[in-house]
């Protein structure tokens, strides 16, 4: 007698045509931590960070990708939340953008920083992913490290003034003050040649695996830390430097800062032993100590610790050797020097440099009025002047803890000067156009040539009775 098991699969779909037996859903066979990933608040949190970093972005095409989320961004965020919870959510190909390193001057090297751009949902995603992950317990050391700051944000409280709640590169100067005030005397500063390039997947992907043990998140990390470029041919002579192997991650995914700190927590902590302090953001860090023999010794204790993953430090980025706190030196953009902690000079040239970029397009763009070209709405003077605002305003929020007021106040009368050149173009061109033309280099609407669709008055009336 033959068997029954060969009809189960038709019983079991009868059943289901019947609607005895459900269908199962997805989301009751991934874990809960994979869940947590693509739940409502998670999503919107990853998307507010996204948002916040990437709508000044030096990126049209990332700008541009900010603006249409936002158009709708509940049903945006909706749709990737159906994708994840189904299983069918793909991270898709990325762009690989070589962007030139300069040296102190400002002067291109020769080399490239492999800068990877993922779509937006992908970052999105991405951020959400290490969202969870900095709150599982095993992996909260790495996170919550007095020696590194990159890369991850802790909460912000009100109390910046002492540090508290602090993060980024905020933080790693506060600590870098707190060192000082503990009596160092002697620092060493240092550069990773192409850390993320050098972050070996296979190695910190072992840790994580161990630390959480959840198949279901591991598959969509690794999904998320994989790249496929869409323009590796593109990139000709530097394509072997963006990472589609093993060895490597990428640069604008946030969660390689995550697992670059993994990857060093061993090396922070052998070079925070002792009276030595080591403070690191990412790829750069500062050695702080009682004397010069101890800088030099822990110096040289980095570059052997580096070797073990085939890391060395950038000669022109790192000292040589120590020389003393009182006579300055800057980490992140930042100079300490003589008890001011304020921008660097090349932080300071490349604001000025950019507002004058602003005003320059701006002014050849209204003097193009002249000539009858149209006005670009965007490099109109209200909208150039907002925009303006909008810089210093952002770029002042960014140094909040900088204490020379002087040099903020002698960076202001440098912009002022420039505004005032703008605005004196400005009225030139203006004195210049014809009448009933003086107000278009505003950008202010013109009612009388919007477009409209007006109602008809009847052609004949009746009279109304007297």
């Amino acid at each position: 007698m033959r068997g029954t098991g060969h009809l189960e699969p038709l019983r079991g779909l009868a059943l289901r045509q019947m609607g005895l037996v459900h269908r199962q859903d997805p989301q009751d066979v991934l874990s809960k931590l994979r869940r947590a990933v693509h739940k409502s608040s998670n999503l919107e949190d990853a998307w507010r960070v996204i948002y916040r970093n990437g709508k000044f972005s030096n990126s049209e095409d990332v700008r541009q990708a900010i603006e249409r989320f936002s158009e709708d961004p509940a049903a945006n965020l909706r749709s990737i939340q159906r994708r994840l919870s189904r299983g069918t959510f793909t991270f898709g190909q990325a762009r690989g953008a070589p962007i030139q390193k300069r040296d102190g001057r400002g002067k291109p090297t020769g080399k490239i920083r492999p800068i990877v751009i993922s779509s937006l949902e992908a970052r999105i995603v991405q951020r959400a992913i290490l969202n969870v992950l900095v709150e599982i317990p095993a992996l909260k050391p790495y996170v919550n490290t007095p020696h590194s700051f990159g890369g991850l944000r802790k909460a912000q409280t009100d109390d910046r003034a002492k540090g508290d709640g602090i993060s980024a590169v905020p933080a790693a100067i506060k600590a870098v003050l707190d060192g000082i005030g503990r009596g160092a005397g002697w620092v060493a500063a240092a550069d990773i040649t192409g850390f993320f390039t050098k972050v070996p997947k296979s190695t910190v992907m072992g840790i994580i695996r161990g630390a959480i043990k959840d198949d279901d998140l591991m598959a969509l990390l690794e999904a998320a830390i994989s790249v496929e470029l869409a323009n590796l041919s593109e990139l000709r002579k530097f394509a072997d430097q963006f990472p589609i192997e093993d060895i490597g991650v990428a640069q604008g995914n946030s969660l390689s800062p995550l697992l670059g700190n993994i990857l060093l927590a061993a090396f922070d902590n052998a070079m925070n032993e002792g009276d030595c302090r080591c403070i690191r953001y990412i790829d750069d860090f500062v050695i702080l100590a009682p004397t010069r023999k101890a800088a030099d010794a822990r110096l040289r204790k980095a570059r052997r610790l580096l070797e073990e993953f085939d890391m060395e430090l950038a000669p022109e980025k790192s000292s040589k050797q120590a020389h003393e706190v009182s006579k300055g030196f800057e980490f992140l953009g930042i100079e300490i020097s003589a008890g001011f902690v304020r921008p660097a000079k090349r932080a300071r040239t490349k604001f000025i440099s950019s507002i004058d970029a602003q005003l320059d397009a701006s002014k050849n763009a209204i003097t193009g009025l002249r000539h009858g070209h149209k006005l670009d709405p965007k490099l109109a003077l209200i909208a150039t002047l907002k925009r303006i605002d909008g810089m210093i305003d952002g770029w002042g929020k960014h140094y909040w803890f900088c204490n020379d007021r002087h040099l903020f106040q002698t960076v202001d009368e440098k912009v002022r000067l420039a505004i005032g050149a703008y605005l004196g173009a400005y009225a030139d061109t203006r004195s210049r156009l014809p009448e009933g033309k003086a107000h278009l280099p505003l950008g202010l609407t013109n009612l009388g040539e919007m477009q409209r669709s007006p109602f008809i008055y009847p052609k004949t009336a009746k009279q109304a009775p007297s």
